[in-house]
């Protein structure tokens, strides 16, 4: 995944273990909705790792995200056999850090405040009723804008109190995907 210089002896990068077990946002339903597999992926070994896999799984078939095997602690408890795309995948915060363009203590300050707008809208998400911790946010929020664009408004909450939090989680998400846009997204590949 990450390529040494032809010229010097290969190092293994910590870049990895110190930024990717800090954020997990690639994984957890924050960046992304699913997960493309491609040829060469093993969707019967991922299958038994316990990824939703169909079993039919046709050509651009894909699972969703947050993704069954990411841990609490950020690791991927099927990093060595995970999907090409996750194995090619490295976000714009890392690829800052690697070139040097960002130090590694700014870089981690920028995932721990991302961290915490997303667990900001999850948060909102949950006060609306919405409690599938396993689909991702875009989702999630799609979801309670289709409800509220018909008039159905969560129980337990009066009017005015689900639209003023309705209205917190809309502006919470439109923040959240300006700080991913600006970021996380990878720029130029």
């Amino acid at each position: 995944m990450h390529s040494a210089s032809l010229r010097g002896p290969i190092v293994k990068s910590p870049l990895p273990e110190t930024l990717c077990l800090s954020c997990g946002l690639c994984c957890d339903g924050t960046l992304f909705r699913d997960v493309e597999l491609q040829p060469g992926d093993d969707t019967a070994k991922l299958r038994a790792h316990g990824l939703p896999i169909p079993f039919a799984a046709p050509r651009g078939s894909r699972f969703s995200q947050p993704c069954a095997a990411l841990c609490a602690d950020l690791k991927c408890r099927v990093y060595a056999d995970r999907p090409a795309r996750c194995q090619q995948f490295e976000c714009a915060v890392f690829k800052a850090v690697a070139s040097g363009a960002v130090e590694l203590p700014a870089a981690l300050k920028t995932i721990r405040q991302t961290r915490q707008m997303a667990d900001k809208v999850r948060g909102l998400l949950r006060d609306l009723g919405d409690v599938r911790e396993n689909v991702a946010l875009a989702k999630r929020f799609k979801h309670v804008k289709r409800k509220f664009d018909a008039g159905e408004l969560p129980a337990g909450l009066n009017a005015e109190t689900a639209y003023d939090c309705f209205a917190e989680l809309s502006l919470a998400v439109h923040e959240l995907d300006l700080r991913l846009r600006a970021k996380f997204y990878p720029i130029g590949d």
